[in-house]
């Protein structure tokens, strides 16, 4: 509490009027204000453009947010997987090199040299 002997001292010390933000919370606040601020203008005209805009052409209609296939095929198919233990194990050639020759990661290739190495009847821990 306050020193002194009253219990509520707000009026003689003048705290409990209504207080307001000298400043604005936001420093970029200046720019919204209209009418001279740059982003009301930049906003204003961007309105404006789109009420002319709706007497020609409908707008495009994006249907997919992202290029490619929904369902992606990653790592390899069974296919190449012998092929690809044989350049790794027998050539000796670095994994980036083969994975880069596939298109996948080296860390798929690793993954399929270790499932190429594991016995048939055991499982993963």
């Amino acid at each position: 509490m306050f020193p002194g002997p009253k219990r509520d001292p707000g009026n003689d010390r003048g705290t409990d009027r209504n207080r307001r933000v000298s400043s604005p919370l936001s420093p970029i606040f200046f720019l919204f204000l209209a009418p001279s601020g740059t982003l009301y203008q930049r906003v204003q005209r961007l309105l404006a453009e789109e009420v002319t805009a709706e007497g020609s052409s409908p707008p495009v209609v994006i249907k997919h947010r992202r290029p490619g296939p929904k369902h992606p095929a990653y790592g390899l198919p069974t296919s190449y997987w012998p092929t690809v233990v044989q350049r790794v194990m027998e050539q000796k050639e670095p994994l980036r090199t083969v994975a880069a020759a596939y298109g996948v990661s080296p860390e798929t290739i690793r993954r399929l040299l270790l499932h190429a190495q594991k016995p048939h009847g055991q499982q993963e821990a």
